[in-house]
C-alpha cells in the first residue's frame, strides 16, 4: 500500500470523511468502523463502545433487504448513519447546527 500501514490508511480515510463532509446545517463529530463481527478497526472521537451493536444493526439491516443498506438512527439532533462495506462496517456520528 504504498509505503503506508494499515492503521495510517484508515486514519487518513476518517479525516478525510470528517473533513470532506459537507452539509449544511450539520457537522461530522465522530466516525467508528469495525469489522462483520463488531471488532473495533478505528474510533474518532466515539466516546462509547456499541461496536457489536453497529455491526448486528448493519447485518439485520443487509438481511432485511437482501444486499448493503443504510442504517439511519435518529435523536434530536444527533444523527449515526452506518453502512455495511465489505468486510467493515463504517458509522458516521453528526449533529445538527443550529441556523
Amino acid at each position: 500500500m504504498h509505503g503506508n500501514n494499515m492503521g495510517e490508511v484508515i486514519d487518513t480515510f476518517i479525516t478525510k470523511v470528517a473533513t470532506d463532509f459537507k452539509s449544511p446545517h450539520t457537522n461530522i463529530t465522530g466516525v467508528f468502523i469495525t469489522d462483520n463481527n463488531g471488532l473495533i478497526l478505528a474510533s474518532q472521537n466515539v466516546k462509547n463502545d456499541c461496536s457489536g451493536a453497529i455491526a448486528l444493526l448493519a447485518d439485520l439491516a443487509s438481511n432485511l433487504l437482501e444486499r448493503p443498506a443504510i442504517v439511519c438512527l435518529e435523536n434530536g439532533d444527533h444523527k449515526i448513519i452506518i453502512r455495511e462495506a465489505g468486510k467493515a462496517v463504517f458509522s458516521i456520528y453528526t449533529e445538527a447546527t443550529r441556523r
